[in-house]
């Protein structure tokens, strides 16, 4: 039987669990949506890095598929309502014109 290893990524109050796929807010769990779970998990493996809207797509999404960068502004937007309510500051951060910034 293989011995499966959950991976907790963790930023202030944030858990995300990497097998199970679920976020938890101080013991509180955040129900996301697919690409909002990839967009937060893609963020917490680069905290403190600036990603633009290109390497978001490339890593996120489909390869093979055709987004414009709009499309990560608005799973962005869901995003941050859902977790933006349970932080002391908002921690995805836009750079204007670049992309943005996760817990910097």
């Amino acid at each position: 039987m293989p011995n499966h290893v959950s991976e907790i990524l963790k930023f202030d109050n944030l858990r995300l669990n990497t097998n199970a796929r679920k976020l938890f807010v101080h013991s509180r769990a955040i129900r996301l949506r697919n690409k909002e779970y990839s967009l937060l998990e893609f963020f917490m493996r680069n905290i403190g890095r600036v990603v633009t809207r290109t390497q978001i797509l490339e890593e996120v999404w489909d390869r093979n598929i055709f987004c414009s960068t709009n499309t990560v502004d608005v799973h962005i937007s869901k995003l941050r309502r859902k977790i933006n309510r349970y932080m002391k500051f908002p921690i995805i951060k836009t750079i204007h014109c670049i992309g943005y910034i996760f817990g910097d």
